[in-house]
């Protein structure tokens, strides 16, 4: 290289530097633990109409349950709920995007503010891409109080964070609850983003959510309200200035012209005739016991080894004490070596373990997919079942337009234990869920749900994902065992050079704890 170049190239490196100290100058700290109002969740003091239909929903005693297992029905449900909502609405999520679904849930929360209806908003940080103004404009509404989980500083790139205070903010908030005048709440594996409600996406998300109602309702208020009240949840408007009431005016109208183009997807989704058919009684509504587990967020602000793993250490106590059966559904499946020897135990007390979770073709994340491939033989001779989605199910079953490459995603978070006991929520089975992140869940004792599930499932197996077992002569087998088109591949279905690299490089570095 000549001296020109090198020299081109130091002044480049100079004003890197002195542009990022310029960033970090003009940073302001984080204003984690300050003062802040204290308020909590509240039930309906009347009969409304929401605390009216969570009684005919079912046993005031008990909880019920209705699964929510579209993008399309799981929208309109929480569109439906906000826009019946008389009281409150408080809304937890790991990550919200200014995309449509974000956009359509920002304008009917401010619908309801208009009404009175008290809103609190808390969202993640570093994943939420909604930038600041637009969430300080939201939160300028007098009814609507937002806060942000553990921020990076500001103002400046998030991943700045990750430079200077790698410690705090490698370490999320990754529950996903909502809940409406104390009456119904939704729980399970969705954010608030297009991919997760079936909105013009490349790729299809297979998530899952729950409708609830009964007693659970005021456990999952009183988890809302623990990471509501804690000195890491920031009010917004100490992280930029107010907007002005012409901001706010302009913001409101730009996203009401902003959203008369997508009014078709609005309508469809609060009409779809799940409702009407959960009305007229047609869809089945499932009772019982069940118990909320989460994280606190204390396990944030401690190192890893010395956290309280309350949902990681309950779900992993319950499935080790299985007796006949365990089905796992996990879009991230990094078990570690621990993790391992857990399944390969069951399967060899006689207990049947059937694991699903992403291929390598279907997945988003696929550096993940190096902490989980190192497993699958092991496990495979253990006795336990493997099942990965394949990622072109949707156009190989007919149900997207010829032409169409839609891929398939599983973003589902379920367990189904001995055919009675129900997991939904947020948590995957790796590292990162177990011990970097706090994670919610809900734990249901109900025999007919489970079998429920356990039946669907069983019946979308041969469908949506390859069967995976080793080869007489070493290696692995993916068998697709669709009746109408059974097939055998020994290489990774549907990975791309490109996903095969990056996890050939994250075994390198040696990351399972990051995944």
């Amino acid at each position: 290289m000549t001296q020109a170049p090198l020299c081109a190239l130091y002044r480049l490196l100079c004003l890197a530097v002195l542009a990022g100290f310029s960033v970090l100058s003009a940073c302001a700290p984080v204003p984690l633990d300050a003062a802040k109002p204290v308020t909590r969740a509240q039930t309906s003091p009347g009969p409304g109409e929401l605390s009216l239909a969570a009684r005919r929903a079912g046993d005031p005693g008990q909880s019920s349950f209705v699964v929510l297992a579209t993008g399309n029905e799981a929208l309109g449900a929480r569109l439906r709920l906000i826009e019946a909502a008389q009281h409150t609405l408080d809304l937890q999520y790991f990550l919200m995007k200014p995309d449509l679904g974000g956009a359509l849930i920002s304008q009917a929360l401010l619908a309801a503010a208009d009404r009175g209806v008290r809103v609190r908003l808390l969202l993640d940080d570093v994943f939420t891409t909604v930038d600041d103004q637009a969430l300080g404009l939201l939160a300028a509404h007098p009814a609507i109080e937002l806060r942000i989980f553990n921020p990076a500083m500001r103002p400046g790139p998030k991943s700045l964070g990750f430079v200077t205070e790698f410690s705090r903010i490698n370490r999320r908030m990754h529950n996903k609850t909502f809940t409406a005048d104390g009456a119904f709440a939704i729980i399970g594996g969705r954010n608030i983003a297009d991919e997760y409600f079936q909105i013009d996406t490349s790729s299809e998300f297979a998530d899952f959510d729950m409708l609830v109602t009964g007693r659970a309702v005021a456990e999952i208020s009183g988890a809302f309200d623990l990471f509501w009240n804690d000195g890491w949840s920031i009010p917004v408007e100490r992280l930029r200035d107010p907007p002005s009431a012409a901001e706010l005016e302009t913001a409101r109208r730009d996203l009401t012209m902003r959203l008369q183009p997508a009014r078709r997807t609005y309508v469809d989704a609060i009409n779809d005739p799940f409702f009407d058919r959960l009305r007229a009684g047609l869809v089945p509504v499932y009772s019982g016991p069940a118990h909320v587990a989460t994280d606190r967020p204390d396990k944030l602000k401690v190192p890893v080894p010395e956290g309280e793993r309350v949902l990681g250490e309950t779900l992993l106590r319950r499935m080790k004490n299985a007796r006949s059966e365990v089905i796992l559904l996990t879009p991230y499946f990094v078990p570690e070596d621990y993790g391992a020897r857990l399944f390969a135990d069951l399967a060899a007390r006689g207990v049947r373990v059937r694991i699903v979770t992403n291929s390598l073709g279907s997945t988003n994340h696929a550096y993940v997919h190096a902490g989980y491939r190192r497993h699958r033989v092991p496990l495979l001779e253990a006795g336990v079942e493997l099942y990965e989605i394949r990622p072109d199910a949707l156009r190989v079953l007919g149900l997207v337009p010829e032409g169409d490459e839609t891929g398939l995603v599983m973003h589902t978070k379920l367990a189904v234990i001995d055919g009675r006991q129900v997991f939904v929520g947020s948590l995957n089975l790796d590292p990162r869920s177990l011990k970097q992140n706090t994670e919610f869940g809900l734990f249901i004792d109900s025999p007919p749900l489970a079998r429920a599930l356990v039946d669907a499932l069983q019946d979308d197996f041969p469908l949506y994902t390859y069967r995976v077992a080793t080869r007489p002569g070493g290696g692995l087998e993916w068998h697709y065992d669709n009746p109408a088109a059974p097939s055998v591949t020994t290489r990774e279905p549907g990975a791309t050079v490109w996903k095969n690299i990056v996890v050939g490089i994250t075994e390198l570095i040696g990351a399972e704890l990051q995944l």
